[in-house]
């Protein structure tokens, strides 16, 4: 009798484990980060530009929390996508510039911390943040491939990548027709008749799309490149909802960075404009319609409800042309001035959040991570130190004020140095409705007000002195901090 009894409480605490495990699985929310590539402040409808067609951002914007300051970790997109990855600033673990560096094995990302309630993984687009290849050099940056950078998706917690180390063209990613790299041509000429392997007049582009060690895309891949990261994205995500599994999808277009290209349909709408302008803007709407594309099928999945969309970009507008905007803000991108960093986001969570929120509170990139772990219930063991937060309690309760500094460290482009030879670093670091930017590689600082300012003309550190002195103190703990985890001592 007694076996009776145990073998029906052994069922009884079966049964009721894989009830509350079922539960679990329904509560936890699929998650999908979608990253544009030097999208300005400007460059999209609903931040205000009167030109280009985004209908689907400004319908995100409209079902979800749109922020107002929402700030990229760093002015160039390497060091911000690893911030989006791991929560921390990228002076953590050494990639200070586009290209420069790789994620160190150490680095908990968000692909890894999601695994431990078993969700499955995936990486689609641009990666930057390391080799994908021991072997194949990629990309146009100086040097020959590294094995000891290499640090490829795979490597970090991904279970399916359809992914390239950099940038791509923006329409037949494999094969660029026009000029040489930088030039005129270069940015906007298009030919979608030529086949990968033909030159006539054109390169075939030495960035190859990797699905895993060793493994990479080796055919013909036509049409708008948006739309090929999104096919494969979408695969991603109906298989994991076939099997009802919880998901980490990480979407990163190559759009709109250089080469810009747009597909003759793309074009159309701005028929009336120059050449230049139609492949500018055609690209950026051909990025929207993937975006759309997305929201569409999640709906008619009916995974909308429960699924984090969180849309940004990776920096502020390219500073190789004109076409771009960033709204009125200072600066371009590799700058600290606001715009460098402050870029368009949405965040879209229908269980949770409120439709049609405008969020003045300040954000990064780095809160990401942790607002990702916050949402899924997720705490890391021997967690590094995190430079980002969890901002979901306040945009639940709406508040705009955040108790924390959001600080920023990049090397000075080469076109901003006063010498060729001399290592010179930009420094900011934001307290509210307050920004204080170095001058000078550091040696003066300017304070700003960029509620009243945005544009950050008016400097008003003689007013404030007691504020610089304080900000200047915490940022310069910071970078101590930083140097102690570039150090290594963050990993157990």
């Amino acid at each position: 009798m007694r076996n009776v009894f145990v073998i029906i409480c052994g069922l009884a605490i079966l049964i009721s484990g894989c009830v509350a495990d079922q539960s679990s699985k329904e509560q936890l929310p699929n998650v999908i980060l979608v990253m544009a590539d030097d999208l300005g402040y400007g460059d999209i409808a609903c931040y205000g530009n009167d030109v280009v067609a985004t209908p689907a951002l400004d319908q995100l914007a409209t079902e979800g929390v749109k922020f107002q300051q929402f700030y990229a970790a760093a002015p160039v997109c390497s060091p911000t996508r690893g911030s989006c990855l791991t929560g921390r600033h990228p002076f953590r673990y050494g990639i200070p510039w586009a290209g420069d560096g790789f994620l160190p094995e150490g680095e908990v990302t968000i692909a890894e911390a999601l695994k431990i309630k078993n969700y499955r993984t995936g990486h689609f687009g641009k990666w930057h943040v390391g080799e994908l290849s021991k072997t194949v050099n990629q990309s146009y940056f100086a040097g020959d491939v590294d094995p000891n950078h290499y640090s490829p998706p795979w490597e970090n917690g991904f279970d399916e990548c359809f992914s390239t180390e950099s940038m791509m063209p923006t329409y037949n990613p494999y094969y660029h027709v026009g000029g040489d790299y930088g030039t005129e041509g270069y940015l906007h000429i298009q030919n979608k008749e030529i086949k990968r392997g033909q030159r006539n007049d054109g390169f075939q582009w030495r960035d190859l799309y990797w699905t895993g060690p060793g493994q990479f895309v080796d055919e013909w891949l036509e049409g708008d490149d948006s739309k090929i990261i999104m096919d494969r994205a979408l695969n991603f995500i109906g298989d994991c909802h076939s099997n009802e599994d919880h998901f980490l999808s990480v979407i990163w277009f190559h759009t709109p960075h250089t080469p810009v290209v747009a597909g003759n349909e793309d074009r159309k709408t701005y028929s009336a404009l120059s050449m230049e302008e139609q492949h500018w803007y055609g690209a950026i709407s051909a990025m929207d319609k993937q975006v759309g594309r997305l929201m569409t099928y999640l709906k008619e999945k009916g995974l909308d409800e429960n699924t984090i969309v969180w849309f940004c970009s990776d920096n502020g507008p390219s500073y190789i042309h004109n076409l771009n905007s960033s709204g009125g803000l200072r600066g371009k991108k590799a700058t600290l001035y606001e715009g460098g960093l402050r870029v368009p986001a949405m965040l879209y969570w229908p269980r949770k959040l409120e439709k049609a929120v405008v969020s003045d509170l300040p954000v990064s990139t780095s809160d990401i991570y942790p607002t990702v772990l916050d949402a899924c219930g997720i705490e890391v063991e021997h967690q590094p130190i995190l430079d980002g937060k969890s901002i979901l309690s306040q945009l639940q309760n709406k508040t705009t004020r955040r108790s924390d500094y959001l600080f920023f460290q990049s090397p000075l482009p080469a076109r901003l140095k006063k010498s060729e030879t001399t290592n010179e670093e930009q420094y900011a670091v934001i307290d509210g409705e307050f920004k204080l930017i170095s001058v000078d590689n550091g040696a003066t600082y300017q304070l700003y007000n960029i509620k009243t300012d945005k544009a950050e003309q008016k400097d008003i550190s003689y007013l404030y002195l007691d504020r610089v002195g304080k900000m200047r103190k915490a940022l310069e703990d910071w970078r101590v901090s930083c140097k102690n985890s570039a150090a290594g001592n963050d990993y157990q």
